[in-house]
Parts: C-alpha cells; sequence; structure tokens
C-alpha cells in the first residue's frame, strides 16, 4: 500500500536554486497555496493531471510560476521558464509529486 501524503503537513516553505544560480523560495503547500495555483493556472486541480499529460511543459512551467509568484511577484511565466532546465525539474520533483497527489 502506498504511504499517504498529508498535503497540509508541510509548514515551512522551501529553498531552490534554479538555473541563474539564485535561492527562490516556495511556498509551503496549504490551502490558500493551492488556491492560488488554480486560479494562476487557469484550472482546477483535479485536471492537473489530464492537462500534464497533454502539455507537460507547459503545465510544468504554470505550477511551478504559480508557486514562485506567491514570494516572487515580479517573475513572468516567460521567465520562471527560463529558470528551469532538467536539473530544476529533479529538484521541484517533490512539490510536483504532492500536486499530482491531490489532483488524482
Amino acid at each position: 500500500m502506498a504511504e499517504e501524503i498529508n498535503i497540509l503537513a508541510q509548514e515551512k516553505p522551501k529553498s531552490v536554486i534554479l538555473a541563474d544560480g539564485k535561492e527562490y523560495t516556495l511556498p509551503p503547500i496549504d490551502m490558500t497555496t493551492l488556491a492560488n495555483i488554480e486560479k494562476a493556472m487557469g484550472f482546477g486541480l483535479g485536471r492537473f493531471a489530464a492537462k500534464l499529460e497533454l502539455e507537460p511543459m507547459t503545465t510544468l512551467r504554470a505550477l511551478v510560476y504559480a508557486l514562485l509568484k506567491e514570494s516572487h511577484p515580479s517573475l513572468t511565466l516567460e521567465q520562471t521558464g527560463r529558470l528551469i532546465t532538467l536539473k530544476e525539474i529533479k529538484s521541484l520533483a517533490e512539490t510536483i509529486s504532492i500536486i499530482m497527489a491531490i489532483s488524482t
């Protein structure tokens, strides 16, 4: 049986280093963050898995943008995409998997 993930258990922000070598803060995953993700991406989290399958890079970029936007409001969607290489996707995998777990 797969281990259950308590999506609201993360109380502290997470820092990640992106392609420009700078440290960025991802907010804790709470109800406000989840609602902000939906608003920024323009669709509910229930559709996340389907969107990820159809448009994986567009969907991942939108997710990371929605997360970074809370702590780094000056970043644009385009700038966010330039900060993420395959290396950074790997470092964001835990956060992405949490979002995927709640979208199913």
